[in-house]
């Protein structure tokens, strides 16, 4: 996998019983789609990756992330990249 776009930075999580994590301020223009691999990169540097479990019908459009994630899986400051295969480039 490799780096495919900068996406946002986290400025504040949003837990849904049942449901996942909201990750804010959102996609905006960019375009990504439930199920595409996104990578995490905290702000002391360690990585997570996940998918977009879904995204919102907000004018900001605001991701919700894979199950079992909490607040403090996602800290405000972190950075939310796109992720793509090799052979996608």
């Amino acid at each position: 996998m490799r780096l495919k776009m900068f996406l946002f930075t986290v400025e504040a999580t949003f837990s849904i019983t049942g449901r996942g994590l909201i990750l804010t301020p959102g996609l905006g223009d960019i375009q990504a789609a439930p199920g595409d691999l996104i990578r995490i990169v905290r702000p002391d540097q360690s990585v997570l990756e996940t998918t977009i479990k879904a995204i919102s019908f907000n004018h900001f459009r605001d991701i919700l992330v894979g199950d079992g994630l909490t607040k403090a899986d996602i800290p405000p400051g972190s950075e939310v990249w796109l992720l793509t295969k090799h052979e996608d480039l």
